[in-house]
This record gives structure tokens, sequence and C-alpha cells, in this order.
């Protein structure tokens, strides 16, 4: 049970989104409460953020096409960029402050709410392993690889063990 306060909140909603989303919670075999809780807390957690901060959306296909056509130093560099400033510009903007916590929150949002992979994440006392499936074949493997290793080393200072597959990822790192 969770032990976060809640608060009775009641409002209007098109009758057409209403049907909508009765038949999602009903396909997910949650609650429509649950439901909207889902969708609050991504809109507070991310959406508000990522408008703010210039975040845009494509489809998995049309990244997959932009990264298959890119030569793979160009590739790299567009990574390290990306995982070293764009990443770490976001958490500072979104945390205010770069810790272990904001990091690996940051890692779970890029991949659960932007669409990069399904990630996985364990947490022990000495050490963080994130594992990552995404359908953005070899070079998106090169390129989630490169994002994350450059993230973590310039945000928490820590060198990464890294395995991967055409679409798997496999991060660890001490905490």
């Amino acid at each position: 049970m969770s032990s976060k306060k809640t608060s009775s909140i009641s409002f209007r909603i098109d009758e057409e989104y209403d049907k909508v989303l009765r038949t999602i919670a009903k396909e997910n075999k949650i609650s429509l409460n649950t439901l909207a809780n889902q969708i609050f807390g991504n809109y507070v957690e991310f959406e508000i953020y990522a408008k703010k901060f210039g975040t845009l959306r494509m489809s998995t296909d049309t990244l997959r096409r932009i990264l298959s056509n890119i030569d793979e130093k160009t590739l790299i560099d567009i990574a390290t960029r990306g995982g070293a400033q764009e990443a770490k510009e976001f958490i500072l903007f979104k945390w205010k402050k770069i810790t272990l916590d904001s990091v690996t929150d940051f890692i779970k949002i890029y991949f659960d709410l932007c669409g990069y992979g399904r990630c996985s994440l364990e947490k022990t006392a000495s050490n963080i392993v994130f594992s990552v499936h995404h359908d953005l074949k070899k070079k998106g493997s090169l390129f989630l690889k490169q994002f994350l290793e450059s993230l973590i080393k310039t945000t928490l200072d820590k060198d990464c063990d890294t395995t991967i597959t055409d679409d798997t990822i496999t991060i660890s790192f001490q905490s």
C-alpha cells in the first residue's frame, strides 16, 4: 500500500475521452483512478519539463532510419554530447542537482516516458545495473551505450561495464 497522501477532486471531461480512458483502463486491468494517476504523474514528472526544455517526439522508425544513415564516428560524437551535456542539463533543469538518484531517475524517465526502450534497474548497496531492451537495432545500441556511459561519467564520475547486442544494452557501475 502506498504511503503517499491522496486528495479527492472532481472535474468534467469530454464524453469521448471518458469512453476511451475507461476502455484503456479495462484493457490494462487497472482502475480508472489508477490510469488517471498514471496520466497525471507522467505529466507532472516529465511532460512539463520536456515541453519547457524543448524535447521533440519522433517515431521509433524515424529514429532508427536516422541512426542507420549516420556514420559511427558522428553517431558516437552526437551520443557523447547528448549524454554529457543535454542529459546533464535536463537533470539540473528538473531536479536542480546532480545525485545518484536524479541520474537514475532521469535514466528511468528516458526509457519509460521517452520511448527509447524498456528499462530494468537494479540497485544494491554497491552497484547499479541497467538493462535496456530497444527496437533501434545495432546503431541504436551503440548510440544508447555511448549516451548512457557519457552521462554516467560526466555526472557521477563513474566508469561503466557495458555489454551490448543489437537490441539490448546492460550497463553496470559502482554506486
